[in-house]
């Protein structure tokens, strides 16, 4: 049994599964180039045994807010919609309702929630 951590998927019109990963490394598991740090590899439904929802949050400065990673810098991109809290925190207005700031991994906690996806 092999796992693999992908960045997303799709359900295809053939019901096949189409596997998106970031990570250059995931050539050697069959991805195929897509465009720049994008790799995608195509899959039968039997071939996959779960997917998850996986939506990742950060705890930063003991306030929780959404979270991924800066594909450029490799940093934790924080974001939130709440106002008062992004001055508190030093965060910049990034589009008409949210605010975001980047910090090192090492300046928060990850939390990932979970949820199994099925294909039925």
């Amino acid at each position: 049994m092999q796992y693999i951590m992908v960045a997303s998927f799709s359900l295809l019109e053939d019901k096949s599964v189409r596997l998106i990963s970031n990570k250059h490394a995931d050539l050697s598991q069959g991805f195929k180039h897509l465009d720049e740090n994008i790799y995608i590899k195509n899959v039968s439904v039997e071939e996959v045994e779960n997917l998850f929802k996986i939506n990742s949050k950060a705890m930063y400065k003991g306030e929780m807010f959404s979270a991924s990673e800066e594909r450029k810098t490799g940093k934790v991109l924080l974001d939130t919609t709440n106002t008062e809290l992004a001055k508190k925190m030093g965060f910049e207005r990034t589009d008409k309702y949210m605010y975001s700031k980047s910090v090192e991994w090492d300046e928060v906690e990850i939390i990932e929630e979970r949820k199994p996806y099925t294909l039925d």
